[in-house]
């Protein structure tokens, strides 16, 4: 993959898009992680960007304190937003009782979005997307909460593809090097949720996108288990990459707006 050319590619992207939404700045989650670690950068290279680190009492301090690095090093404007008491006040408040890990993973994203849509609001932003092209593929995010963007420049680049790309605009090596976590709870995995490292995986989901390969020939040359369960993924999710349907009861030529 040619980076120079990719980068310059999304800094157009990333620049027609804010200018078509009328605002002046970008917005953005940063977690201390690979995909908000790049796309920080691009964001930072064509207007302001904010970026927000909002850890949880159970976030890695690690990967805090990596946000904080990174920010400082590209001179991205920071601020860290706990949203613990957020997230105790809503169990406390709607639930009166603890609850799984997996809900408060998606609770915390969907706070964090909250706080971003809210925020883009006082700082005249825009929030943008940091979903890479595996997870949204394989569905790996949360409706509405880290899948939840105005716009998102790599959203068609695999994660392996993140890695070099990171390399190229001299991300540092710390990020680059861990073992990707959305960090929604302690000790959580990207890899360990998925069941398969993203080299494995990315070499299937690039046949189906870029190759159009089918079922069947997808397992002449990978395990069937793995295609199965690749395709599987993309099929029940595939309803979080697009808009809501909305029923089609009208004739109005009005209606080709949607």
């Amino acid at each position: 993959m040619d980076f120079k050319n990719l980068e310059k590619d999304l800094l157009i992207f990333l620049d027609k898009n804010l200018k078509a939404t009328g605002r002046k700045n970008f917005i953005l989650g940063v977690s201390g992680g690979l995909d908000s670690a790049v796309v920080s950068v691009l964001c930072k290279k064509v207007a302001p960007t904010y970026a927000k680190i909002m850890p949880t009492n159970s976030s890695n301090q690690a990967n805090l304190d990596d946000a904080i690095n990174h920010c400082k090093k590209f001179d991205i404007n920071y601020e860290i937003c706990p949203i613990d008491k957020l997230i105790k006040t809503y169990e406390k408040i709607f639930l009166n009782k603890k609850i799984s890990t997996h809900r408060i993973g998606n609770l915390s994203a969907r706070i964090r979005m909250m706080v971003l849509y809210d925020l883009s609001e006082e700082l005249d932003a825009v929030v943008v997307g940091t979903s890479n092209l595996s997870e949204l593929m394989l569905g790996y995010g949360t409706i509405f909460g880290d899948l939840a963007c105005a716009f998102n420049p790599i959203g068609e680049i695999f994660k392996t593809e993140i890695f070099e790309f990171a390399k190229f605009l001299k991300i540092d090596e710390k990020i680059i090097s861990k073992k990707p976590s959305a960090d929604l709870f302690e000790g959580q995995s990207d890899e360990q949720d998925l069941g398969y490292d993203y080299e494995t995986l990315d070499k299937v989901l690039k046949k189906i996108y870029d190759d159009g390969l089918s079922f069947k020939e997808l397992c002449e040359i990978f395990d069937e288990s793995l295609v199965k369960f690749i395709t599987s993924k993309i099929e029940q999710n595939s309803f979080k990459r697009r808009m809501p349907k909305i029923a089609n009861i009208r004739k109005s030529s009005a209606n080709t707006i949607f």
